[in-house]
């Protein structure tokens, strides 16, 4: 417990914290009231030139409640994901840099214990990021909406407001899957730069590939997330080509939590296995 209270508190006096956190905040704002703000000119666009009734269907299932609820879960995990592996590369390749691991060890810290406390301090840090994330993506939703014409009038759905917990349940794991990610390079390769580079760089290249591959790639880190955070509902009701992009939401569960797990053995095995010299 006092490692990790020591954790908590250097991570949240690093200015990487709130600037990792804020940045993603405002993309989120800007984004969600670019959606709304376009959301009038679509009707004035031809549907060639990605305008249309069409158009403005995909930004009204976006901003309306309650599926906006969703919406604004599935953009906190999948866009805020990039910003977790950043955040993730950063925790774990700065102490290489600033010599802290190489002193943790000199004090006869355990390194595993070492390098899991820190992995620990992350994921309980994206308690309240997420929350704060969430509520602040609720506010642009809302100010999307507003600028689009679209009313708030579904925002008190029961059904919706009941599952609302579990929803930021499945963002957090998966917000923490990906940062686990970003940890684990960045500790296999002793460098911040490399963990945010190289997580990054996995993300794109997934994302790219399954176009190509959707059978095997959806099981992979990144796309699994997906199938974590998409409506059971929704996918039964896009049919059967959903199922070539996505899995289960009880197996995309279970893969989440290994590939987190894998993440946090593997850096503990580099860590107990490495050479600190410097």
């Amino acid at each position: 417990m006092r490692l990790l209270q020591g954790e908590l508190r250097k991570l949240i006096k690093r200015p990487a914290t709130y600037i990792t956190l804020g940045i993603f905040l405002g993309v989120l704002v800007l984004l969600f009231v670019a959606v709304g703000a376009s959301y009038r000119t679509m009707a004035t666009l031809p549907a060639d030139q990605g305008g249309g009734p069409q158009a403005q269907a995909a930004i009204r299932s976006l901003l309306e409640f309650p599926g906006a609820y969703g919406a604004v879960v599935s953009f906190v995990a999948s866009i805020g994901g990039l910003f977790a592996i950043a955040y993730g590369a950063a925790a774990a390749g700065a102490d290489w840099g600033w010599g802290m691991v190489k002193v943790a060890v000199a004090r006869g810290e355990s390194r595993s214990r070492y390098v899991l406390t820190k992995l620990a301090a992350v994921l309980l840090l994206l308690v309240p990021a997420s929350l704060l994330a969430f509520l602040v993506g609720l506010v642009a939703v809302a100010l999307a909406a507003t600028l689009a014409g679209i009313g708030l009038s579904g925002a008190g759905d029961a059904g919706t407001l009941q599952s609302l917990p579990w929803m930021l349940v499945r963002s957090w794991l998966a917000l923490g899957e990906q940062a686990a990610i970003g940890f684990a390079i960045a500790t296999l390769a002793r460098s911040q730069l490399a963990g945010l580079g190289v997580g990054i760089g996995i993300y794109f290249v997934e994302s790219f590939a399954v176009s190509f591959w959707p059978e095997y790639v959806r099981y992979l880190p990144f796309s699994v997330v997906s199938s974590l955070l998409r409506d059971p509902a929704s996918t039964l009701a896009i049919g059967e080509q959903a199922s070539r992009y996505t899995i289960d939401q009880a197996t995309a569960l279970l893969l989440v939590a290994g590939y987190l797990a894998i993440s946090a053995v593997l850096s503990a095995i580099v860590l107990e296995r490495a050479e600190i010299t410097e």
